[in-house]
């Protein structure tokens, strides 16, 4: 045998009892017995801390999305955003596109409340339905949030307009899904929807 190879073994063995007696002198002064040195080098590494567990979810997602990317023949999947629904997403509304309310503000009930008259003589806030420009203002900001607004003439198109104004009277006092607006009959959209959706089936 090498004489050096020799030499690297002999000291391996020689020191290998010291260590040995390190972590049983440890284990048995600790009270734990964990065996660990912990004023030496041979901590454990393998704790998982909160920022190590949120670095390895944010590599095991970015392991996950390379691989086989269906249709890209890179590997790689695309990171684009998927395109919105047509007429959805953009703030620019044609305002002429929005359905007339039929019904004017103001109009007192005389029934000795102060509620003003909507569709079918139903009582509506006298401040309903609100001013065209305030209301093409609120569509414009539901077709930026999402809403859907397509140019088409089709019913089903019209319809999709109609229900996107439906909802934005609705809310356009307090925001989207809050309830705070005007109420459909401040409008005669009610049968102009019965009639889209007749055409539509």
């Amino acid at each position: 045998m090498h004489p050096a190879v020799v030499c690297i073994l002999a000291t391996i063995l020689l020191q290998a009892p010291s260590v040995l007696a390190e972590r049983k002198h440890h284990g048995d002064g600790g009270g734990g017995g964990a065996g660990f040195s912990h004023g030496g080098g041979n901590v454990p590494s393998t704790f998982i801390t909160t920022t190590s567990a949120a670095a390895a979810a944010a590599s095991a997602n970015t392991t996950a999305s390379i691989g086989t990317g269906a249709g890209t023949g890179t590997g790689i999947l695309s990171t684009a955003s998927p395109s919105p629904p047509a007429g959805a997403g953009s703030s620019s509304v044609d305002a002429s596109l929005i359905p007339p309310f039929d019904i004017t503000a103001g109009v007192k009930a005389n029934d000795g409340t102060a509620n003003c008259v909507g569709d079918n003589k139903i009582a509506i806030p006298c401040d309903c339905p609100p001013d065209t420009a305030t209301f093409v203002k609120a569509v414009q900001d539901s077709v930026a949030g999402g809403a859907a607004f397509p140019p088409g003439t089709s019913a089903a198109d019209q319809l999709t307009r109609l229900q996107t104004c439906i909802v934005t009277l609705q809310n356009f006092k307090g925001g989207a899904g809050s309830g705070v607006g005007c109420p459909i009959v401040s409008t005669t959209w009610k049968e102009l929807q019965a009639q889209l959706q007749s055409q539509v089936k």
